[in-house]
């Protein structure tokens, strides 16, 4: 203690300061360090939950833009089945309106060639009742001059022969 004396400390004094020291120590341990580590243990764990979340957020997002792919994909995949799909009905419907049209055509124009047919035995008949006439009446003309039988069996002959060829 002489030691001290010399130095000119007091040891009451220092005591007194020790003392104060260590209760200034205790009351920051208690009140202020104690907590604070507590709060900083809580945000740490806190903050590793954050990551950890984060991380299987992203895993999370990494399988869904994969599932998400996969279904683009087979999305693509199937609108490409379907559009092959309608192609193919298509030309089905084209070449079945084309053969329905063929036939509509056909039945056209086995209508004109009846038509054209019966036009064609209404005009011959009509013809050959004209022809019919003229040869009476030519007949008549002949006749009417007085003819011989034998030059009216010749020309009745050869007027039967034309309506014949005709």
């Amino acid at each position: 203690m002489e030691i001290l004396e010399l130095f000119g400390v007091d040891w009451k004094l220092m005591l007194a300061q020790l003392i104060n020291f260590a209760v200034v120590i205790a009351v920051l341990w208690f009140f202020a360090l104690k907590p604070l580590t507590k709060i900083m243990r809580e945000r740490n764990k806190e903050i590793g939950k954050g990551l950890g979340d984060a991380r299987r957020a992203e895993a999370r997002l990494t399988e869904v833009e994969k599932v998400v792919n996969d279904k683009i994909k087979e999305s693509k995949f199937d609108a490409e089945i379907i559009l092959n799909e309608a192609r193919k009905e298509s030309e089905k419907a084209k070449s079945a309106a084309g053969e329905k049209t063929k036939k509509e055509i056909e039945l056209m124009i086995e209508k004109a060639k009846k038509q054209l047919a019966s036009e064609k035995r209404a005009m011959i008949s009509e013809v050959k009742g004209e022809v019919g006439e003229i040869i009476v009446k030519a007949l008549e003309k002949i006749l009417s001059q007085g003819l011989s039988a034998e030059l009216d069996k010749k020309y009745i002959g050869q007027t039967l022969n034309e309506l014949k060829k005709q």
